[in-house]
């Protein structure tokens, strides 16, 4: 049955147009993640989806002669099957497999950057696995793994089984190639040769360390496998340069070789080794980082690229993404810049109010809680500065103080404490771990509320803009100080973490405003100190 489904077939595509014959595809998968759906493309670059065949490329396609049953059901179909739509996701070529096996150390060259020009090739193939969860496609972007410092690089030639395999000879071996494909076997080397066990798979199996694709290149249209031309380039830069000509294990043996050792099943991938030309190999050793362009090739069958990100950027959306880094920009603030800090402060987002609402002041004004040490404000000139939209750091976004300015804004904290020294003293601010602030010594004749909410912080100032916080101060002062427009109240004063009097006072701008803090610092700390009555 077989014999003849292939007759039909050659004799069908020979009366076909080149750039339309099934036995010319190239198959490839495309959509989101894990959802993604089977296509070919023909030689006239015409890219169609076949999901009418009922089939994506995995083991059962390939265990039932799937490659040649697609190509018979094109030559009738191919014409109903709707295109591939643009600005498509590329997945793997092939579905994620029963394994992916590695070869390690099949390039002389690469023994040699690695250990040294005296050092003599394999007898056999080294083979490892790399878990099929690190399977991807060729265009999606490469996670640094969490605490991960050594991530490499290695173009390799994929080798995609057609049909299982067990104890297959060396002359049989191509035979059970379905075709081939690209892999870029991502490493992290301090986990693959550093850390204790010498486990290469741990270095080898983070998520996005198998890329797969674009294509899956039919043997008959390959050439020769073992003189193909592939590269790698970091950045634009030529890193790898060889040629499949170079293995010291040909693709049969190492097919053959492996079938010994396990069962391989139809889909699976082995990843045929790398050329010299890796980051490690380099002197000194070249890693990636964030932001990195990856891009690899090999002849008659295409390219990847990658853009390298970090694992913190894999775990959010573009739009979080970008509000990330607005808020690390703004500098250490109350919380880590990490992924659980970001969160957190998403949370506490929710809970901001509008920092110029005085009204939850009122009803303290007036209590024996309260006492006003500010006589009065003059109006401040001009807008309100612009904040940025976090909870935490609670910053202006446009600085309006020079360096002279903030120098004399850190003279007059430096003066307090000098003048004041048996009451005041600097220590680690409780609300922004990065600052210094300004403490009461004696906590014990002290204002009990304010000591009971801010552990005898008074005041810190923000040295990436010149704004203060001011933790608690009277009801009374704060209004007027808000009223006045020299500040604001912090978006979630009143909260459980803040006071509800806690303010910022906006960086002065010449040092006749540098005078409105001073008396607005007094007014702290003199409130620090009250004992209502």
């Amino acid at each position: 049955m077989k014999k003849t489904l292939l007759f039909l077939l050659l004799i069908t595509t020979s009366l076909l147009p080149a750039q339309k014959d099934p036995a010319q595809i190239k198959l490839f998968r495309f959509g989101s993640f894990e959802q993604e759906k089977p296509a070919v493309e023909y030689p006239d670059g015409t890219r169609l989806d076949v999901s009418g065949f009922g089939e994506d490329y995995n083991e059962a396609f390939f265990a039932k002669d799937g490659i040649k049953r697609l190509q018979s059901w094109l030559i009738d179909n191919a014409s109903k099957c709707p295109p591939v739509p643009n600005n498509f996701r590329w997945g793997s070529c092939v579905a994620r497999p029963s394994k992916i096996v590695a070869i390690g150390l099949n390039y002389v060259e690469h023994i040699r950057e690695g250990q040294g020009s005296a050092a003599t090739p394999p007898k056999e193939p080294i083979i490892f696995l790399k878990s099929t969860s690190a399977f991807c496609g060729p265009y999606d972007d490469a996670i640094i793994p969490r605490n991960s410092v050594k991530m490499d690089w290695e173009v390799e030639l994929a080798i995609i089984i057609g049909k299982k395999a067990s104890y297959v000879s060396e002359a049989d071996a191509l035979n059970y190639v379905a075709g081939y494909s690209i892999m870029n076997d991502y490493s992290e080397r301090e986990w693959q040769l550093q850390k204790d066990g010498g486990q290469w798979d741990k270095g080898k199996s983070s998520d996005r360390f198998a890329p797969l694709g674009p294509y899956l290149i039919l043997p008959g249209n390959i050439g020769n496998p073992q003189a193909l031309n592939l590269s790698l380039t970091l950045n634009g830069k030529v890193m790898q340069k060889a040629n499949t000509s170079d293995m010291i294990f040909n693709i049969a043996q190492l097919v053959s070789y492996t079938s010994e050792h396990m069962t391989l099943l139809p889909g699976d991938v082995i990843s045929s080794g790398t050329p010299s030309g890796v980051g490690s190999g380099h002197k000194p050793p070249l890693f990636l980082k964030e932001g990195d362009a990856v891009e690899l090739s090999i002849e008659h069958i295409g390219t990847q690229k990658q853009s390298v990100i970090s694992f913190l950027q894999s775990q959010l959306t573009a739009d979080e993404w970008k509000e990330y880094k607005d808020w690390v920009a703004l500098g250490v603030g109350g919380l880590p810049n990490t992924l659980e800090g970001y969160r957190t402060l998403q949370v506490l987002n929710k809970s901001m109010l509008n920092p110029l609402d005085i009204s939850p002041l009122n009803p303290m004004i007036g209590t024996k809680e309260d006492k006003s040490f500010i006589k009065k404000l003059p109006t401040r000139i001009g807008q309100r500065p612009m904040i940025a939209p976090f909870a935490i750091p609670h910053r202006q976004t446009n600085q309006h103080n020079d360096t002279t300015i903030r120098a004399l804004e850190m003279k007059l904290f430096d003066s307090q404490v000098a003048h004041n020294s048996a009451l005041l003293q600097f220590k680690t601010s409780g609300f922004e771990k990065n600052n210094q602030a300004l403490f009461l010594k004696d906590t014990i004749h002290a204002n009990a509320a304010m000591i009971k909410r801010t552990h005898g912080e008074i005041a810190h100032i923000h040295p990436h803009d010149g704004s203060m916080h001011m933790t608690y101060l009277s009801a009374s002062d704060a209004k007027k100080i808000i009223e006045a427009g020299w500040g604001e109240l912090h978006g979630l004063a009143g909260s459980d973490r803040l006071s509800a009097t806690y303010v910022m006072i906006y960086s002065p701008r010449d040092e006749k405003e540098l005078n409105i803090t001073k008396q607005i610092l007094e007014a702290a700390i003199k409130f620090a100190t009250y004992i209502p009555k």
